[in-house]
């Protein structure tokens, strides 16, 4: 069994890095909170693919950096999660097979509902895992909406997380824990680390009132105590509503306040996107 045509709710793109992983459950954090998730489920969630990454970052590179691939979809009452790689490629033969144990396969096996490990026709692996959404009678999720395809947005970007969802709402979730994991690898001071929810969450408000569809994806990059952001794609003219007065919080947006860097850029097919940039000036 596996996803189909259907387009993710969520894909991560990063490099296969061990300390990259705190990305990985952010994302799944993030998504769980706005969802509402079941604890558990969002906990068996977390650790199957924590153990699925981490199999990657071990094994489908030989111990130096790849392309790691989340995609997330959350449908109905089912949960499912798909871990790709570009690496060297592992057939998975069930319990006895000795040469990858250790893996993580029994861990995944053990917590998901359904699970398949397979080559990928263009190179790599591709371990798909299930989650049932519903226990009891009861919903473990809540269903978002159905999101829709991708739209390449992200295609030719580069950087530590590259994140395309749908639907607009989980934005906020999502963009604010991997952009504090970041925060707090720059080593961020605390009242700059604060600053970094005010941002994300103006960030995910002005999404909500601008995105050019129903689709957003965003791009961020982090270095020594600075944080680069890039978001998109937002309709033509959002530019102008960064320029003025917020309306629901009487000011000015915390965007222009709290950023050392605020620019929309227009876009070669049309729309505009948002880039952005924080760094902590402590001495």
């Amino acid at each position: 069994m596996g996803m189909g045509s259907d387009a993710p709710t969520v894909s991560l793109d990063l490099l296969a890095r061990a300390e990259n992983l705190t990305l990985v459950r952010g994302m799944l954090g993030g998504v769980g909170e706005l969802l509402t998730m079941d604890p558990e489920l969002l906990d068996d969630v977390k650790t199957a693919v924590s153990e699925a990454c981490n199999n990657v970052v071990l094994h489908a590179y030989q111990g130096e950096p790849g392309p790691l691939s989340v995609n997330l979809y959350a449908h109905g009452d089912e949960l499912s999660v798909s871990v790709c790689d570009e690496g060297e490629g592992l057939v998975y033969a069930g319990p006895s097979d000795d040469r990858i144990a250790g893996i993580g396969m029994p861990v995944i096996q053990a917590l998901a509902s359904e699970t398949e490990f397979r080559p990928r026709a263009e190179g790599g692996t591709e371990v798909w895992m299930s989650f049932a959404g519903r226990r009891d009678g009861r919903q473990l999720f809540s269903d978002p909406e159905v999101p829709v395809p991708g739209d390449g947005w992200t295609d030719g970007l580069s950087g530590d997380a590259l994140v395309s969802l749908s639907p607009v709402a989980l934005l906020g979730g999502v963009l604010g824990r991997l952009t504090r994991a970041l925060a707090a690898s720059a080593r961020f001071s605390l009242d700059r680390f604060s600053d970094v929810y005010l941002v994300t969450d103006a960030v995910a408000a002005l999404a909500q009132r601008a995105a050019a569809g129903a689709r957003i994806g965003f791009c961020l990059e982090g270095g020594a105590r600075r944080i680069e952001m890039l978001v998109g794609p937002f309709r033509s003219g959002t530019g102008e509503l960064l320029s003025g007065e917020d309306p629901v919080v009487g000011s000015r947006s915390p965007l222009a306040l709290l950023t050392d860097q605020l620019l929309t850029e227009p876009q070669r097919e049309g729309g505009e996107r948002l880039r952005l940039a924080m760094s902590d000036a402590r001495p």
